[in-house]
């Protein structure tokens, strides 16, 4: 096997940063350029605009598919196949000419990204030391949340001045050059588990009450901000009035609020770890169900937003970590399907988030969907109890298995 040198992690690691940027890049992009791509196709602004929806749900359908189907191959091949699925439907997105060809060329990066994603999150702990990895974890993560912020109005300037093929075009340029750059540096040593992988074996995470509510917990906390986050430019046009040009730099102030909250997500793993999520979500829940009253007011509005972004993503590195940890100690085969769950529940919260808020527009208006999402975050709030509960237990039977362990060795020892 090839030695790694000293400089050597912290290169591969900033290109897992790297990849989750071109895989959100990919993914957000067209929230900034459905205009162009609607009068460039020639169809409704709402059918581009439902694209964003489509990729959420393959992406969230298509990462454990994958990851079970995958599991036993070689996972340096399998990177590598997955990124020339993913390269190849960029490159399909410049040659689309209608509706139907432009949202098959959407889905084949949708269906890799999440698995992409995933097998990154699994290189990160043995890349770089144990007590980095929570770090390291949500830099990547943060990797993905920083494309919304940088790629989407990188990606609109594009379409104004070349048309929104542009877009995309630098889409595919930054996944080429990253998978250039990647392939080579990754480890090549397959992982022991996957020569005794099988389905059933991989299945049987899901059998794990850890588990189940890990992705219960994060389903709910990705619905909460997506209730209302999706109709974040409309309020802040059509509630609070702000011109075109104010709503961009709010947005932009909003997005680095989102990645710092990624950033935060390493800190609370290292220093509280799940023990943080309960007091997370409820303060997040008390946040959203604010909105209602600020939003009206103002700056009072932007403040309170703005604490909503940077409590959003908390709970990732905690749950990530949560994930691989119950892999890696009990179900070894399954190490990629355990990091595959994390983009598929938070994507699949994305979609319940969008469509649940809605309807809530539909029904009551804007400023609804603070409140509606404050529910879901109080059911994430009560999961992440469950939760604390749960791994207590699980540490109180390991200390109490290890004590026993010691207690029948030393009177091996004795007696012999």
């Amino acid at each position: 096997m090839k030695t790694v040198s000293k400089a050597r992690p912290s290169f591969v690691a900033a290109l897992l940063v790297a990849l989750a940027f071109a895989l959100g890049f990919a993914e957000f992009v067209l929230i900034g350029i459905t205009p162009d791509v609607a009068e460039g196709l020639g169809e409704p602004l709402t059918l581009i605009g439902d694209i964003v929806g489509y990729y959420a749900l393959a992406c969230a359908v298509a990462t454990p598919v994958v990851a079970l189907a995958t599991a036993r191959a070689n996972r340096f091949k399998l990177t590598a196949v997955l990124l020339v699925v993913f390269n190849a439907g960029n490159l399909l997105t410049l040659f689309a000419d209608g509706y139907a060809l432009l949202l098959m060329s959407r889905l084949l990066p949708a269906a890799t990204s999440g698995t992409l994603l995933a097998i990154a999150l699994t290189y990160v702990p043995e890349i770089v030391d144990v007590g980095k990895v929570a770090r390291v974890l949500s830099f990547v993560l943060a990797g993905f949340s920083v494309s919304s912020v940088v790629g989407v109005p990188i990606g609109t300037a594009l379409a104004d001045a070349f048309g929104w093929k542009a877009a995309y075009a630098c889409v595919l340029v930054l996944g080429l050059v990253v998978s250039a750059l990647l392939l080579p540096a990754l480890p090549r040593k397959a992982r022991a588990a996957h020569e005794t992988t099988t389905l059933r074996s991989q299945l049987r995470l899901l059998g794990d009450r850890r588990v189940l509510a890990n992705i219960a917990m994060i389903l709910a906390g990705a619905a909460s901000t997506y209730v209302f986050y999706t109709y974040l430019t409309p309020v802040l046009e059509d509630v609070m009035g702000f011109g075109g040009g104010a709503v961009s730099v709010i947005l932009f102030a909003l997005g680095a609020a989102c990645v710092v909250s990624n950033l935060l997500s390493g800190w609370v793993a290292n220093r509280f770890g799940m023990r943080a999520l309960p007091l997370t979500f409820a303060l997040h829940a008390a946040l959203l169900a604010l909105l209602a009253v600020t939003v009206p007011l103002g700056a009072a509005g932007l403040a309170d937003i703005a604490c909503v972004c940077l409590l959003m993503y908390v709970m990732n590195s905690t749950v990530q970590m949560l994930f691989q940890d119950v892999a890696r100690r009990d179900y070894p085969s399954a190490l990629t399907f355990s990091s595959s769950l994390h983009p598929m529940s938070f994507n699949a919260g994305i979609a319940l988030g969008s469509f649940a808020g809605g309807v809530v527009v539909n029904a009551g208006g804007l400023l609804a969907t603070g409140p509606i999402g404050a529910l879901f975050a109080l059911v994430a709030a009560v999961l992440a109890l469950v939760l604390v509960r749960l791994t207590a237990q699980d540490r109180e039977e390991s200390t109490t298995t290890e004590r026993l362990s010691n207690k029948l060795e030393d009177r091996f020892k004795e007696s012999a």
